[in-house]
């Protein structure tokens, strides 16, 4: 699984969150997604049900606008779950 797009694209994403940049952030977010679906084929179907309950958290956190907890989850939750390179 290559995941390198998956980790940069996350990694700006924080950045953005941390900025608070919103729009970009949310941009980068929507890319986020995207990508998991490029690569949900890899995963396994165990996986792939914990990360699509990670994604609805993570929309949901969006939705709210709580940066914080949408970064707790890019930095420490999927890292947990796929191999990412997250700074």
């Amino acid at each position: 699984m290559n995941t390198i797009k998956l980790s940069g694209l996350i990694n700006d994403a924080i950045a953005a969150l941390l900025q608070a940049k919103e729009g970009q952030a949310n941009q980068l977010l929507g890319q986020v997604f995207d990508e998991f679906l490029v690569i949900s084929a890899t995963f396994t179907p165990e996986n792939l049900t914990l990360l699509a309950q990670i994604m609805e958290i993570m929309h949901d956190a969006q939705q709210r606008r709580d940066h914080v907890y949408l970064v707790d989850i890019l930095k420490h939750e999927l890292p947990k779950h796929i191999e990412l390179d997250i700074r």
